[in-house]
């Protein structure tokens, strides 16, 4: 059974998806999880992934949609964004055509998946099977269990709290994302991700005046950034959480230093952020930034970003140049590229702003 694509696919809590994935809960013991794919500027996936049903299947099938805040290994379920059940008659009625299944709305938008059934032969390919899920090697110990557990109530909290405002909710959140910071010590492969959901659900407390530690916050996703440096796949969004704790912190204590560093992480955010991406989007906005980043940071990121695009522009035309002059010269265009942007980068007097 393709699971083709995904459209309309808005996170409950807002927050920016590392990417979106779809499991399908064949029944108690065995689930399928497609790959992780990143959420277009559009809100859609494209994932392009099979899986294989076996037969003694239950009668029912429950389908997830769930964002993911990192990409690879994934630190619980994620956030779900939409569940379903459906009964395998309700799925082959559809026939061998590609077919839509719409979910819940949230935020008054319903998401949808675009999958096809066909029926197979069996064989000996395993590729898209659904593992077992009582596996003791997905959970090898009572710790990661517990880790598993506190990090899905987490992301169940959040998105309630930011619905229907209640502090319980916010405080069950940071309650359980702590709990699993503290499993997950220096060293463990995802502490990164911990610190970064503790700092993320505090962040949302501290926007609506029910946390004051906005430098703890910001220290929090510091250190998470500090775990995922250049070139680590999740160095980007780690890049742009962080701008939200500084430019939260400029808005409500007006610290020069804070503005300015948020620049200079803009300038190194923009050129990182694929077009065409949810995550682009949200940094570089319709105007330059994002709606909540003061005007000083908005006008200037706006101008940032024209300029990397003409960059990018005219390392194009001169590669063609260079190729037609110093064939060998394959890195040329690359080191031009990298002078540019230096040359774009701010100096850090803040009497600019």
């Amino acid at each position: 059974m393709p699971v083709i694509s995904g459209k309309n696919l808005q996170v409950p809590s807002w927050r920016i998806p590392a990417g979106i994935y779809v499991s399908i809960n064949v029944d108690s013991r065995r689930r399928w999880k497609s790959a992780i794919s990143v959420l277009s500027s559009d809100e859609s996936v494209a994932w392009g992934d099979i899986v294989t049903l076996p037969s003694n299947a239950s009668p029912a099938l429950s389908i997830d949609i769930s964002a993911s805040y990192k990409l690879g290994r994934v630190l619980g379920g994620g956030e779900v964004i939409g569940k379903l059940q459906m009964s395998w008659d309700e799925l082959l009625d559809h026939g061998d055509h590609p077919f839509d299944l719409s979910f819940r709305a949230v935020h008054g938008v319903k998401p949808s998946i675009t999958r096809k059934v066909a029926v197979v032969y069996p064989c000996d390919d395993k590729n898209g099977a659904p593992f077992d899920a009582s596996n003791p090697r997905l959970c090898p110990s009572l710790v990661d269990c517990e880790i598993t557990r506190d990090t899905d109530v987490g992301h169940v909290r959040l998105p309630r709290y930011v619905r229907r405002k209640k502090v319980s909710y916010l405080n069950d959140a940071v309650e359980h994302f702590q709990l699993v910071l503290n499993q997950c010590r220096v060293g463990h492969p995802d502490r990164a991700t911990a610190l970064t959901n503790l700092a993320w659900v505090r962040l949302q407390g501290y926007i609506r005046n029910v946390v004051q530690d906005i430098d703890t916050i910001t220290s929090l996703f510091r250190d998470a950034l500090a775990l995922r440096p250049q070139h680590h796949p999740d160095h980007p969004l780690s890049l742009y959480n962080l701008t939200k704790a500084l430019t939260w912190r400029h808005i409500r204590k007006s610290t020069d230093v804070d503005i300015c560093e948020a620049v200079q992480l803009y300038y190194e955010l923009l050129p990182l952020c694929p077009e065409g991406t949810y995550l682009c989007s949200i940094a570089a906005g319709e105007n330059g930034v994002d709606s909540s980043v003061p005007q000083s940071i908005r006008v200037q990121a706006a101008c940032v970003l024209d300029e990397i695009l003409t960059v990018r522009r005219r390392v194009r035309v001169l590669d063609v140049l260079f190729k037609q002059i110093v064939p060998a010269s394959s890195d040329v265009p690359a080191m031009i590229t990298n002078v540019e942007l230096r040359r774009l980068r701010p100096t850090h007097d803040s009497s600019s702003f």
